[in-house]
């Protein structure tokens, strides 16, 4: 009996827990009207709460009215709070350049994800069955993929998306939908062969079926939960060799490149793939079927570039720096030219890179150790032309490194002090009149240096 093993599916992969709090994904479509009336059902078993959304795309003007109203309705009827989202798929779809499938895929989990919130839920439920198993499974195959497509959709995806239904067939929840008298409607779109999941499932099926295997969507199937278990062996394989060498400081997550290169491809871009699902699910997680470009950074790292800096969806960076290669979330502001002139004997602080420059002057006698942190320099009194000013970095800089005899050009001393091209703009340089007295953090110029000829000493800290 279908209900029987759907709660065997449930039990199998954990898809419910008592007391547990469910946004419904109904579309009024049969499949998904099935899975409200089964949870139903299992309401008192699993001590369940239910919540049942439904979003209107509004590419079907007409037929969306009929199935909003089917399923507040049915909610209602149940005694369900119902949740209704309407949106303009196709002006999103304009917007970010996607397909109309993806989308509305993107809108919908973005709706159900406010909606746990809104009600503190665990999870959300979804229709998807055994047919759709197989049809997933044959598009990524088709489009190209590796174990982690050819998987299929998961039955449980991080304990937060459960599709009970994923081991049955559709025949047999139609079957249970005209026994139990359970309303729905047919979505006319699904009929169209324009979209390539619809020809998979009207045409080259039945054809494969037809003239080779009989069996055929029973093979795909299992051959699919086959490449999952694989699959499954490599990904904890990935997430042992990522306690191993991830490290996590200051809200960012880095790794040695010497000991990403050491591993096995296969465990490379897994590590890579959970490095950026750990860093979006602090700021709220990624949608179902969300993809940042695993296959980008593993490429960009297998160059010889010391250094880089990628910008993905989510507001993700990666950037590379020679030996360390550093993830995080946030809009990177790039830093734009600037010079502002700075008082002798004061505070001062500067906008463009959010420091405060504080400059004391005194005898040598009142500093005593002239040692202190890289963020603090002594230099000369004598040999600095006033009023100072603080800038960035321009092409062709040059100055004369503490300890060296001749000049150098400043992007040579970045390079020679593994400094990526990016962080070169955020790096404050003192000037005096045109010559760079310090670059903050690194070195002074041997110009300015506080020798046993120097009687006043100008002290500049940069923090």
């Amino acid at each position: 009996m279908l209900s029987d093993r759907v709660k065997r599916t449930i039990d199998c992969h954990h898809l419910l827990e008592k007391g547990d709090r469910l946004i419904v994904g109904v579309s009024a479509g049969i499949d998904s009207m099935v899975l409200l009336h089964l949870l139903n059902a299992y309401r008192e078993t699993y001590d369940l709460s239910l919540i049942v959304a439904h979003v209107n795309h509004g590419f079907r003007p007409e037929e969306s009215e009929k199935e909003a109203e089917l399923v507040r309705n049915e909610a209602g009827r149940l005694g369900f709070p119902f949740e209704y989202g309407k949106f303009n798929v196709k002006e999103f779809q304009k917007l970010g350049g996607f397909s109309p499938q993806d989308a509305a895929r993107r809108i919908r989990f973005h709706f159900f994800s406010d909606l746990l919130q809104k009600h503190r839920a665990q999870k959300i439920a979804l229709g998807h069955n055994a047919d759709d198993q197989v049809e997933t499974v044959l598009l990524r195959l088709l489009r190209g993929s590796g174990l982690e497509g050819l998987k299929g959709i998961l039955p449980n995806r991080q304990g937060r998306i459960i599709r009970p239904l994923i081991e049955v067939w559709k025949e047999e929840i139609k079957s249970f939908a005209l026994e139990k008298r359970i309303p729905f409607l047919l979505d006319s779109s699904n009929l169209k062969k324009d979209y390539l999941r619809n020809g998979l499932r009207l045409a080259l099926i039945p054809f494969i079926e037809k003239e080779y295997q009989p069996s055929f969507k029973e093979i795909v199937l299992r051959t699919s939960n086959f490449l999952r278990e694989d699959n499954d062996y490599l990904e904890k394989g990935a997430e042992e060799v990522y306690r191993k060498i991830i490290i996590e400081e200051n809200g960012s997550l880095s790794f040695r490149v010497s000991e990403y290169r050491s591993l096995h491809r296969a465990i490379q871009w897994r590590v890579i793939k959970k490095v950026l699902e750990r860093i979006c699910t602090r700021h709220g997680g990624l949608d179902e079927g969300e993809w940042l470009n695993v296959h980008e950074i593993c490429q960009k790292l297998e160059q010889s570039s010391p250094s880089f800096l990628l910008e993905l969806p989510q507001g993700v960076w990666v950037e590379k720096r020679y030996e360390r290669v550093l993830f995080g979330k946030g809009r990177i502001k790039p830093i734009q030219p600037f010079e502002v002139q700075v008082v002798s004997s004061g505070r001062n602080f500067i906008e463009e890179i959010g420091k405060e420059v504080v400059m004391e002057e005194a005898s040598v006698d009142r500093f005593g150790d002239l040692s202190g942190p890289p963020h603090t320099a002594f230099m000369d009194y004598e040999n600095l032309q006033f009023p100072l000013k603080i800038r960035n970095f321009r092409p062709g800089d040059r100055f004369q490194p503490l300890g060296t005899h001749g000049t150098q050009k400043l992007k040579e001393f970045f390079i020679d002090h593994k400094i990526p091209r990016f962080e070169r703009a955020n790096i404050p340089l003192v000037i005096s009149a045109e010559m760079i007295a310090w670059v903050v953090g690194y070195r002074i110029d041997e110009r300015v240096k506080v020798t046993e000829k120097t009687k006043r000493i100008l002290k500049v800290t940069v923090a």
